[in-house]
């Protein structure tokens, strides 16, 4: 497994002002959760990287408290509108098929969310919006996503009630990754030239907000 040598104690973890561990702050958290993250641009994602790590990190948790040897990979996807699709497999959304295109349109993104089951939904920070979203796909979610965050493709969400630590040099090479997957134009270079210099920090510091389902679909 990629990322299995996590554990709770690489995160720092505040929520909403207080610090908890990592074990308490994902305690409800199952092997069978399933964390869809939506992706407008290829790299935003990387700006979720403490929080989506920090799950997988509790997805193998769930199978260490088993005690026995295991092979697996958590079911993990990012919904992504620009072509080609970034590989976030080093963020253990894998195999590659995890990574899903689909148009920038809400009645699409949301039957991709609903049609994989998502339990945990991660969208942008951006302006909430009317979105045409048919009625059979608005119950399904209502069903099986039982929590949703706003990130920032800079790390930095506004209002945020959760902030994720993590030592920058565990988290490097996976951010590294994810963007040398792309074709190495002026643009990807760039970001690949932001992401090094924050990452050469010795602390990955990003933020989150809560929100309800209606308002993370408001936002894909």
């Amino acid at each position: 497994m990629h990322s299995s040598s996590l554990r709770g104690s690489d995160f720092k973890i505040v929520w909403r002002g207080d610090a908890v561990s990592h074990a308490n702050f994902f305690t409800k958290v199952r092997d069978t959760d399933r964390v869809g993250v939506v992706i407008p641009h290829a790299l935003d994602g990387i700006g979720a990287i403490t929080l989506i790590m920090a799950y997988v990190t509790s997805f193998y948790d769930r199978y260490r408290e088993r005690g026995s040897d295991f092979y697996a990979y958590p079911d993990f996807f990012s919904f992504q509108s620009e072509a080609p699709c970034a590989d976030y497999c080093s963020f253990d959304i894998w195999p590659s098929h995890k990574n899903v295109h689909v148009p920038a349109d809400a009645q699409e993104i949301a039957e991709a969310i609903t049609g994989r089951g998502v339990t945990v939904l991660l969208v942008p920070d951006e302006d909430a919006r009317e979105s045409e979203i048919a009625r059979p796909e608005l119950e399904s979610a209502r069903r099986s996503i039982r929590r949703c965050f706003a990130y920032s493709e800079t790390g930095a969400t506004e209002s945020s009630d959760l902030v994720i630590e993590c030592r920058a040099p565990l988290l490097r090479d996976d951010v590294l990754s994810v963007i040398d997957s792309l074709p190495a134009d002026h643009q990807v270079l760039e970001h690949r030239a932001r992401w090094e210099e924050r990452m050469a920090a010795g602390t990955l510091r990003q933020t989150f907000r809560e929100l309800d389902l209606g308002e993370a679909l408001g936002r894909i």
